[in-house]
């Protein structure tokens, strides 16, 4: 199908990109999104209340773009609900959603176009690629039996990425395509969240939904990898602990979270572990106090989400992970956390 036939079927897409201090980034960012194919209803930017000069850059050298100004930042997930809840007021048919520190491929849209018109998804995932394109950063997500995401192929050489389209559990926040209709449906990303498993959670609540999430093979977005979380020391390791632990009381039903619970405690426990043996003891205990804090909301979520699902536990249980996701990230270091 060529990007012109799709075009012709008036889908329209607005693209979102969220931003915070990547001045030095945003530039090559924009202007892949610029030479796309496949033609964009709108080019958003929720501005995350950078200063290094972002705003006056950006609205100096792409004057098109939709500048959505922020007073603070508010994390991927606040950033990106606002651009959201904008395409939906520009009737947009598809959102695309895509990390400042990534680039597209001259096609990419139109091939994730195209995987969801076919396929008929709600979420089409792209094929992430490190820097130099050697290597995989992600083609979609994994949730294991031990409660922590974790990418399919990280690290891989780019030869296992898959040769066809197929279905996936979970798509990266950094660089998919999702049906606008569908946060009406299933809400939008989780602003507890702040930053790191908030694209998984919403995949997961849209897989209890019943909904279809596919990776598009053809889709390339080139990635420099934790550009903007390397710059906070910790930062990380803290969202992954107290993230993981969100995930895990609002989106496994019953009687599912009581079989992954000992595992799950085990996962979690070691990379607090292993965040204050690192030097972060402070951001590790700030994990679980501020998880346990909220505790209240993710009551009320869980009672939502599982009041609503469509999948039985056991149909669900069939979409996870079996294996041990410390040692399928082998490549990296085994003690370092799965982290996106």
């Amino acid at each position: 199908m060529k990007p012109n036939t799709l075009n012709q079927k008036n889908i329209t897409v607005s693209v979102v990109v969220p931003n915070w201090n990547g001045k030095d980034v945003i530039g090559d960012c924009l202007k892949s999104l610029q030479k796309q194919s496949y033609k964009l209803a709108q080019i958003i930017v929720v501005e995350n209340g950078s200063v290094d000069g972002s705003i006056q850059y950006i609205e100096k050298h792409f004057p098109d773009v939709i500048l959505l100004k922020q007073p603070k930042n508010l994390g991927f997930a606040g950033g990106v609900n606002v651009g959201i809840k904008a395409a939906q007021n520009n009737k947009s048919d598809y959102v695309w959603l895509l990390n400042n520190d990534a680039t597209a491929g001259i096609d990419c849209l139109s091939s994730l176009v195209q995987t969801a018109t076919q396929q008929s998804a709600d979420i089409v995932a792209s094929v992430i690629l490190t820097a130099n394109d050697t290597l995989i950063d992600s083609d979609g997500d994994n949730y294991s039996i031990y409660g922590l995401p974790f990418p399919r192929h990280r690290s891989m050489p780019v030869k296992m990425v898959p040769k066809a389209d197929e279905p996936i559990f979970s798509a990266s926040g950094g660089a998919s395509l999702y049906k606008t209709s569908l946060f009406d449906e299933i809400g939008y990303f989780d602003e507890m969240f702040f930053a790191y498993y908030e694209d998984v959670d919403l995949s997961m609540r849209a897989q209890l939904r019943g909904k279809k999430i596919w990776l598009s093979h053809k889709a390339i977005v080139h990635h420099r990898m934790n550009h903007t979380a390397d710059r906070i020391p910790g930062f990380g390791q803290e969202m992954t602990i107290k993230n993981s632990i969100y995930i895990f009381w609002k989106d496994l039903p019953y009687p599912l979270n009581v079989k992954v619970f000992p595992r799950f405690l085990y996962a979690n426990w070691r990379i607090t572990a292993i965040t204050a043996l690192r030097g972060h003891p402070w951001r590790a205990a700030r994990a679980q106090l501020v998880a346990a804090w909220h505790t209240p909301q993710l009551v009320r979520a869980r009672k939502q989400i599982q009041g609503s699902r469509k999948l039985s536990s056991r149909e669900f249980e069939a979409l996870l992970d079996k294996r041990n996701p410390f040692r399928v990230l082998k490549k990296l270091d085994k003690s370092t956390p799965p982290k996106k």
